[in-house]
């Protein structure tokens, strides 16, 4: 078990967050713009592949299993983490309709990817037990309004407060998926947490860098992917907003950009924001981990049966 734990925990964190902090800290680095707003993203997703690989095996593609998706998701965030960040800095360079396009178009890529997989050879199977076509949309719909929702976000709150508050979005998921018996759900939420721990560190001593376009767009992938999988593969006793709940409390940051909190010191609107996101997934874990989880011998994590 503790091999386990280092194998598909520890050194992944490390892989991920070593990553981040290398490139937001060390100054030749941290002169690359570019670099500096796909970091964070690309960390998510090593350190998230290098845990689905340690424990499960290289995921195929098109997948044999159902289970593969999640580690196909960190690919995914790799490639989105890039191309986002192409679209410039969060609120900066943003131009229309590119940001919003590309936004539209890393939705439909969610939504189609079955679709694509049936074109590349495979068949056409929905992501996860008991999803349809409208499961695919909603994820679809999700990764764009979750990324033009919190781009402004990105903007207006660079250094540690977007690492913070995924942290806590990250780290209150981990316990969720351990109550549902899912035990490399609940290593990914665990690395994906870590890494934005470090991330944050690395941020306070490393000038304040944004997440960037590439870096938010990775996150939002992982916080659709891994509880959509989480509640279908699963039957744990817990309602399945349980999991929506908890992705979704970054999205309480918005209505706090109101200029009234503008008004409180720095510290005290970091706070304000850390301590509501806190209570939003903490509301959800204590929920998940009361009602309890479903027999291990109902979950389906594998084939397409």
């Amino acid at each position: 078990m503790i091999k386990t734990v280092i194998l598909s925990m520890f050194l992944p964190i490390l892989a991920g967050g070593g990553l981040v902090a290398l490139c937001w800290l060390l100054p030749p680095l941290r002169k690359w713009k570019w670099l500096s707003g796909v970091t964070y993203g690309l960390g998510l997703a090593v350190g998230g592949f290098a845990s689905f690989a340690a424990e499960n095996g290289i995921p195929e593609f098109p997948p044999t299993e159902r289970m593969q998706w999640l580690g196909l998701s960190a690919v995914l965030a790799a490639i989105f983490a890039i191309f986002g960040s192409a679209t410039g800095q969060p609120g900066k360079e943003r131009s229309w309709p590119s940001t919003e396009f590309f936004a539209v178009l890393a939705g439909a890529v969610v939504a189609c990817l079955p679709f694509l997989v049936q074109w590349a050879g495979g068949e056409l199977r929905p992501y996860f037990s008991g999803a349809g076509p409208a499961d695919q949309i909603a994820m679809g719909l999700a990764v764009t309004v979750g990324f033009l929702a919190l781009d402004r976000i990105a903007e207006s709150r660079q250094g540690v407060t977007l690492p913070l508050v995924l942290f806590i979005t990250f780290a209150g998921l981990a316990p969720i998926a351990d109550a549902a018996s899912w035990i490399t759900l609940t290593f990914l939420f665990a690395v994906a947490a870590g890494i934005s721990l470090i991330a944050a560190i690395a941020a306070r001593f490393g000038g304040s860098p944004s997440i960037g376009r590439g870096g938010l767009l990775a996150a939002i992938v992982l916080l659709v992917f891994l509880p959509a999988a989480g509640y279908r593969q699963t039957y744990g006793e817990f309602p399945w907003w349980t999991w929506g709940m908890a992705a979704a409390a970054p999205l309480i940051l918005l209505p706090l950009e109101h200029p009234w909190f503008g008004k409180l010191p720095a510290w005290g609107g970091l706070a304000l924001r850390l301590v509501l996101v806190a209570a939003i997934v903490g509301t959800a874990v204590l929920i998940a981990l009361q009602l309890g989880s479903g027999a291990d011998a109902a979950n389906d994590y594998g084939g397409f049966n």
